[in-house]
């Protein structure tokens, strides 16, 4: 496979090439299981839908010079084993575009009012960005999308009933980012656009009249409520948030609001105005019916800000496959820079009498260098990826973890390894998956952040942490999330950790719970 390219389109030209033959996504996707084609497990319902999606890009992206060619509507072949009156030429799908102006700020003013990651409560500091007439910018929504040269300015609002705060699920009808869809959300809302602004409405006025007009859009307002919300009563502005974790956070900045709603008897049932809109429903905060992992991160820090006795009291590990984790007598502790893994491994292996094997310091010894501390970790990192991306690299990992759990009697925890070439040689050595239980830590970035800096005595910005946490020697550990037998929620301060990792272990040696 080229460096860079898609594994489905790889696997698409080896079975196309192997068959000569045209063939759907599905009958792709099947020879490709059949014949072991894929290196890593197919995650997902509907991988066949992936697979069209990645030829459809290819052809429509890369026309001529593209290796695939369609036949038919629906059908693909190699380029090379098909004649030029063969090919079919499909009208290319076009979706309307939004040709919104949405509100932007540069990320520098950002900068001089003070950059942060997560949730605060000091939202009118932030507010001048929306303020100022040199502030004032606008981009079609289309164009701001396409890069991180902008902030788009969001609408993030709660609707709240007594002590209760409406919940949904995003589905599938839109063009939600993938970080929301199919998650929990508690957050209603979007872009703010410039019809939003005008003479009579600017400023934080402009936000609320944005909140009114997402809120009319994403449910079917009481017209009680819809008086109300014309005068912005019991609408108000509770927080900022940014989000510089992902591609999507680091184009977005979002206010949060919270709207009260009117006693009306039709909020005993609320009806979605978007289909992109699911499963809407009140839900309590005492007793909470979800935990905190299955809502999407923004909603996540919004609980933890707004009700952090939710987060506190939701469970804080989940067992996946329990046996495997019971049974097997090594177990690999995965987790991105600072969601605490190691701190996991070694209690782990204290609780359950394991010998602990760090793959961390087992690269050191083979590369003669220092082991990893905070200080030297960006260049370990790139001595690490040099050793690793060589041929040898990852067998000669493999090998050196392995005898130090042959030295162990077989029982271990093995901390940090972070590629799939090295991970799959051991579970060669070992004989097989099926000996081995996976342990993943989950940790918010805001949170991994606090704990790394506190692991190195000093603080270091937001910034630098992400360019140690998804240093490309980093790039493949967030893809065994869903290989994990079990999986730890690293949400607050030392002391819970410890009784959370307590709690793990019990729950794994419980046959019964």
């Amino acid at each position: 496979m080229a460096k860079g390219e898609s594994e489905f389109l790889s696997v698409a030209a080896t079975a196309l090439q192997a068959t000569r033959q045209p063939m759907t996504p599905k009958q792709i996707v099947d020879y490709a299981i059949e014949h072991g084609l894929f290196t890593d497990r197919v995650s997902g319902k509907t991988p066949h839908q992936t697979m069209k999606s990645k030829l459809s890009v290819d052809v429509r992206r890369n026309g001529d010079k593209s290796r695939f060619v369609r036949t038919r509507p629906g059908a693909f072949s190699i380029r090379d084993v098909v004649s030029a009156d063969s090919i079919y030429e499909a009208r290319p799908y076009t979706r309307s575009p939004d040709q919104s102006d949405v509100r932007v700020v540069q990320p520098s003013k950002l900068d001089r009012l003070g950059r942060f990651q997560g949730v605060k409560l000091a939202w009118a500091r932030y507010a001048q960005l929306l303020e100022k007439p040199e502030d004032v910018e606008y981009q079609p929504r289309m164009v701001a999308e396409r890069t991180e040269d902008w902030k788009q300015v969001l609408t993030y609002i709660l609707v709240t009933k007594n002590d209760k705060v409406l919940c949904f699920r995003r589905g599938n009808f839109n063009r939600v980012e993938d970080y929301l869809r199919g998650s929990l959300c508690i957050g209603f809302g979007g872009h703010v656009i410039r019809e939003d602004f005008d003479l009579l409405a600017h400023g934080v006025q402009g936000l609320l009249r944005s909140a009114v007009r997402e809120l009319s859009e994403e449910l079917k307002i009481p017209a009680a409520d819809a008086q109300r919300l014309a005068c912005f009563d019991g609408l108000k502005i509770i927080g900022v948030l940014n989000d510089d974790s992902s591609v999507v956070g680091r184009k977005h900045i979002a206010f949060i609001l919270r709207y009260e709603t009117s006693s009306s008897s039709e909020w005993i049932q609320p009806v979605r105005g978007e289909k992109s809109i699911a499963q809407l429903q009140w839900i309590e905060a005492d007793p909470f019916p979800y935990p905190i992992w299955r809502f999407e991160y923004w909603s996540q820090l919004c609980l933890r800000t707004f009700l952090p006795w939710i987060a506190n009291s939701a469970p804080a590990f989940r067992l996946v496959r329990r046996a495997r984790l019971r049974d097997s007598k090594v177990i690999f502790v995965m987790g991105t820079v600072g969601s605490g893994k190691t701190e996991a491994a070694r209690r782990i292996a204290k609780y359950t009498d394991r010998a602990y094997i760090n793959s961390g310091e087992v690269v050191a010894n083979l590369l003669g260098i220092p082991a990893v501390t905070p200080e030297n970790r960006e260049k370990f990192q790139s001595d690490a990826l040099s050793f690793i991306s060589s041929r040898d690299g990852p067998v000669r990992l493999a090998e050196a973890i392995c005898a130090r759990i042959a030295a162990s009697n077989g029982r271990a925890i093995v901390d940090g390894v972070r590629q799939r070439a090295t991970l799959d040689r051991i579970y060669q050595i070992l004989g097989g998956r099926r000996s081995c239980g996976i342990l993943y830590v989950h940790t918010p970035p805001d949170m991994a952040h606090k704990f790394y800096c506190a692991r190195r005595g000093a603080k270091i910005s937001f910034e630098q942490f992400l360019a140690v946490r998804d240093a490309e020697v980093e790039a493949e550990v967030p893809k065994f999330l869903r290989d994990a037998d079990g999986v730890i929620y690293n949400w607050f301060g030392r002391k819970q950790y410890g009784n959370t990792l307590r709690q793990f272990v019990n729950g794994v040696s419980n046959a019964n719970g």
